[in-house]
């Protein structure tokens, strides 16, 4: 009997035991998965750092031009008619005080065998040039940490800027909020303490000829979130664009506004802030511009914004636009639910509205499927009875890069264009990129204004060279593509 007991007795401690076990394990998974909640809600949401997502005062200026990138083809010859990084070098050429870049790419990795234009070499070169001829000169660059694929390498370009006294700073992305919290929620915990060496041994997929990439390189990259934006300022000017001084984008059609007067100053303020936040230890107040006359006489009024304050501008100069109104657009992406069913609404309101669209069908060599454009298109014009009217930006291997919109109120006479580097993506207008735009307003007849309603228009009607395909040649009302975008845009699980 006593043996039968202890046996009992045995088993029983053996059952409990197993059960602490059993239990322990589900307690520590219990953990694991709570904290993965916790830092992805957080990580979506977290305070934004500070001098991030403005709207800065208007202010008025005489000094303002419009600078356009066109790539088309004319009688079997490719045409490159471009005005942004000739006016990029210019303005580094003239500073005397003074440079302040923020360029999201800025390498020359590429696959290909098509060749082009060496922008990274030539803006480097500038650079270094011009602190060379002004020791004095004070150049500060920031970029985004895709250019050495998240720290696994340093580029041969850093190393010429750094050696000849240029302050360059990688963006450090881990203060945004995460874009992508369904994978950043465990990379935050996890992978983003170890850090990063330069021993990668996986090969770069930017470029066969770029240095390997490690692990953790690749685990930021998944976090899917950038400094996006592409700006210069000088004591003499500023130019906000949609350009990157990226090789294999040099053929892409872009825009520009180079301007002068309080936006100067307004744009330090926002890139120092940017700088701060990544290593840098600047003061707004050491950084003087040459001219900050406020006149109410001057022609245009300027506002500079950043992040989600791009999307509240639009939005509201969308809502503003009635039945005499109309609204023209070229977009690399769009996709944000709030201003698609903005521009709906609008179109009810009888405004006229015109979009030309990227096909979003290849990147850098690699073919994409059309999202999110096509869905979105095919959206826009059967929930407005086909008022709205889109075309599709036609390509030879570059993007159609713009991010513009120009709004007209034929009763007033007056027009506003917001353009600069945000596509229209929760990405890009939801305060998670670093995004830089300007807005301009004035009376309709004002050289901006009708330099991108005349470009705009002979795009449209395929003036100079076929450029535009109608709607109805590349339309794609596929369903699951719809689904597709629609999972994407709100999750984060994509590249737009």
């Amino acid at each position: 009997m006593a043996a039968k007991k202890k046996s009992v007795v045995s088993q029983t401690k053996k059952k409990q035991k197993g059960k602490k076990k059993k239990l322990g394990f589900k307690n520590i998974a219990l953990i694991c998965f709570g904290v993965y909640v916790v830092c992805a809600i957080y990580g979506a949401n977290k305070p934004l750092p500070g001098g991030v997502s403005k709207w800065f005062d208007s202010s008025k200026t005489n000094d303002a031009e419009v600078l356009i990138d066109n790539t088309y083809e004319k009688d079997k010859v490719m045409h490159y008619d471009h005005e942004i990084f000739n006016h990029q070098l210019k303005a580094i050429e003239e500073a005397n005080d003074f440079i302040i870049l923020d360029m999201f790419l800025f390498n020359n990795a590429y696959d290909g065998e098509v060749k082009f234009p060496e922008l990274t070499n030539q803006l480097t070169n500038a650079l270094i040039a011009k602190k060379q001829a002004n020791p004095n000169i004070k150049i500060y660059m920031l970029t985004d940490p895709i250019n050495s694929f998240y720290g696994s390498y340093t580029p041969d370009h850093y190393k010429q800027l750094r050696a000849n006294g240029i302050n360059l700073y990688e963006t450090n992305l881990v203060a945004l909020r995460d874009s992508n919290p369904v994978y950043s929620g465990l990379w935050r915990p996890t992978l983003r303490w170890f850090g990063n060496s330069e021993q990668g041994f996986i090969k770069n997929i930017f470029s066969k000829d770029e240095p390997n990439v490690t692990v953790r390189g690749f685990g930021r990259l998944l976090n899917m979130k950038a400094n996006h934006r592409k700006t210069l300022v000088t004591e003499q000017t500023a130019i906000i664009a949609s350009s990157n001084p990226h090789d294999p984008s040099a053929h892409h059609q872009n825009v520009a506004l180079k301007v002068s007067g309080q936006i100067q100053e307004d744009l330090i303020n926002s890139e120092i802030h940017a700088m701060n936040m990544s290593g840098a230890n600047l003061k707004v107040g050491d950084f003087k511009i040459k001219s900050r006359a406020f006149n109410n006489s001057m022609h245009y009024t300027t506002s500079l914004m950043t992040e989600g304050k791009i999307k509240a501008a639009l939005l509201q100069q969308i809502e503003r636009m009635g039945s005499k109104g109309s609204i023209k657009m070229g977009m690399f992406y769009l996709s944000d639910r709030d201003i698609v069913k903005a521009l709906i609404n609008a179109s009810k309101r009888g405004v006229d509205i015109q979009l030309i669209l990227d096909v979003n069908k290849e990147a850098f060599g690699k073919e994409k499927p059309g999202i999110p454009n096509k869905p979105v298109a095919h959206e826009l014009i059967a929930k407005s009875d086909d008022n709205i009217k889109v075309k599709w930006a036609v390509s030879h291997g570059e993007q159609y890069h713009a991010k513009f919109t120009l709004f007209k109120d034929k009763d007033k006479h007056e027009s506003t264009l917001v353009l600069g580097s945000a596509n229209l993506t929760r990405r890009n207008v939801g305060d998670l990129n670093l995004e830089t735009d300007v807005m301009i307003s004035g009376q309709s007849d004002l050289p901006v204004f009708t330099k991108m309603d005349k470009d705009f228009d002979a795009k449209w009607n395929n003036t100079y060279a076929h450029v535009t395909d109608h709607y109805d040649v590349k339309k794609d009302p596929s369903f699951w593509k719809t689904v597709l975008y629609r999972v994407q845009e709100f999750s984060g699980l994509s590249s737009f």
